[in-house]
């Protein structure tokens, strides 16, 4: 609505700022939810079950042929990578919010689980999390729907493990294992990361926008490229300036308090560009440290086929990918490193069979080599935590624009001996559990990939080496907030996006206490 000025103008509709608007339309506050990308019908709009053979050149992209969206960094679409992502959802542990404090290393977050807590029960009773209560220290328990089964790969796999005194748990995720809050089970059709045309699996969009819309609100507008966030001489910031993704005419929001939401690098980038007389180099920026401390996760893999499956009949059995897990076993082993890893496995999409490129022979024996090994291919993924380091961070190229003018995100990232030792250690873990379960090892991976992108604007007690307090409130700004992965001020080895939620229901119940009185 032209001329409106909103109590709160959001930017970026993932999992963060989905789960914020809803919780603040919820409480009363008058929501603006501004989304680079367009609108989506997920019912019909991506490839959930296309098969390769479909496509030119066996190529399956995100959304069906001639539908916009999700082909950079700022036109994702409504509902972010929430759409598109794995659904993993773990929640973080006392050890993981206070790092530094139980081992001397990485950072503490500024408040403790038990302070979470209740809104990963929020959040949780709300999406619906599958899995099942283990009972583990390092991987508090939740509010779960029941799991779903582990794959004959699974129990082979947990079998090997066993044997190492390593546990095989069922995985835990934002996907429906039973029909619940008017969205139906998941049936299973393994192409979890291509979108859910029936919204098994959670998204922002369905479970959180559209029906806060409901309430009159919340307001969204789509195809709105946030390029800065306004900050006027009182230092206060007042809105938004945008550039429409379809037109590149220039938009721009007027709003009592701001949420930076376009997840973690996008996030960082907008702040950075916020350039004014205030903060020459970024906005709430006064501490140096906006960009600082990228921690993204660090993945390796090993793939391989287990010997029981060799040759045995193709079944169906992709399920909704992973159905089971490694947790962290690290913390009570005597090791040379600090923090650890947890083991994603089993997640492979069977669409796709690049491996077969690394097998050996020609003729009618690599074809009955390749067919043989099919039922039995596995990939084993640890995700490692990196620990801060200044020599990872993220910054502009002021050189290098996008189609809309703006500086491409640079992602500067450096290994630490800390991280090399775990990448080591869960490399060797993950082979040693493989090869006692009689896997056929294919290929191991000698380098660290990012993954779960984290940090450049933490939150922390101390405005000195910090960007955001415990609410995620800027310490220079104070009705600007940032609320995603970026303000991780350590990673845990465990999935983020289930924490970023939580953190986002915490938020809203602390914004909308400020708004009340007119504090912000």
């Amino acid at each position: 609505m032209p001329g409106k000025t909103y109590d709160v103008v959001i930017v970026g509709s993932g999992a963060s700022g989905g789960t914020l608007s809803a919780h603040l339309a919820r409480q009363g506050v008058d929501v603006l939810l501004l989304e680079g990308g367009p609108k989506v019908n997920t019912r019909t709009d991506f490839n959930t079950h296309a098969m390769p053979f479909q496509f030119p050149n066996r190529h399956i992209p995100t959304m069906k042929p001639g539908k916009a969206g999700f082909d950079s960094e700022r036109t994702r679409g409504i509902g972010g990578k929430s759409l598109t992502w794995n659904a993993v959802a773990w929640r973080y542990s006392a050890r993981d919010f206070k790092g530094k404090t139980y081992e001397g290393a990485g950072e503490d977050w500024p408040f403790e689980y038990k302070d979470i807590a209740p809104y990963y029960s929020t959040v949780e009773k709300e999406v619906g999390v599958c899995g099942n209560r283990d009972g583990l220290e390092d991987l508090p328990d939740g509010e779960f729907l029941p799991p779903v089964p582990m794959k004959c790969s699974d129990e082979i796999v947990k079998k090997g493990a066993t044997k190492l005194g390593v546990k095989v748990i069922h995985v835990r995720k934002a996907t429906l294992s039973r029909a619940a809050f008017n969205r139906p089970a998941c049936h299973f059709c393994g192409n979890c990361m291509a979108g859910c045309d029936v919204v098994a699996k959670y998204n922002s969009a369905d479970v959180h926008i559209v029906p806060a819309q409901r309430t009159g609100k919340l307001e969204v507008r789509h195809n709105a490229i946030a390029r800065e966030v306004i900050v006027n001489n009182e230092n206060k910031v007042t809105g938004v300036r945008y550039i429409d993704r379809e037109t590149k005419a220039e938009g721009e929001v007027s709003a009592r308090s701001v949420v930076v939401s376009c997840a973690c690098v996008q996030s960082v980038a907008l702040l950075l560009m916020s350039k004014s007389r205030l903060y020459p180099n970024g906005l709430a920026n006064s501490s140096g440290h906006l960009g600082k401390n990228f921690i993204p996760h660090f993945t390796g893999g090993v793939q391989c086929f287990l010997g029981e499956l060799i040759g045995k009949p193709v079944t169906n059995d992709e399920g909704f990918l992973d159905h089971a897990y490694v947790p962290s076993f690290m913390h009570n082993r005597k090791r040379d490193y600090a923090r650890s890893f947890g083991i994603q496995f089993n997640y492979q999409n069977r669409r796709a069979v690049g491996w077969a490129r690394d097998i050996a022979g020609f003729g009618p024996s690599y074809k009955k080599a390749v067919k043989d090994r099919y039922p039995a291919f596995l990939t084993f993924s640890p995700y490692g935590e990196m620990l801060p380091n200044p020599k990872s961070f993220i910054d502009l190229d002021w050189e290098k624009k996008d189609a809309w003018g703006l500086p491409l995100a640079r992602r500067n990232v450096f290994w630490g001996d800390n991280d090399w030792k775990i990448f080591h250690d869960m490399t060797d873990w993950s082979r040693r559990i493989l090869e006692a379960s009689g896997a056929e090892i294919l290929a191991v991976s000698d380098e660290p990939r990012t993954n779960h992108e984290l940090g450049g604007c933490r939150m922390g007690k101390d405005p000195k080496t910090s960007v955001l307090n415990e609410w995620c409130q800027s310490h220079d700004v104070k009705n600007l907030f940032v609320v995603d992965g970026s303000v991780f001020p350590s990673a845990s080895e465990k999935n983020p996006t289930h924490t970023m939620m939580a953190l986002a229901a915490r938020t809203a119940v602390y914004m909308a206490e400020q708004l009340k009185k007119g504090a912000l």
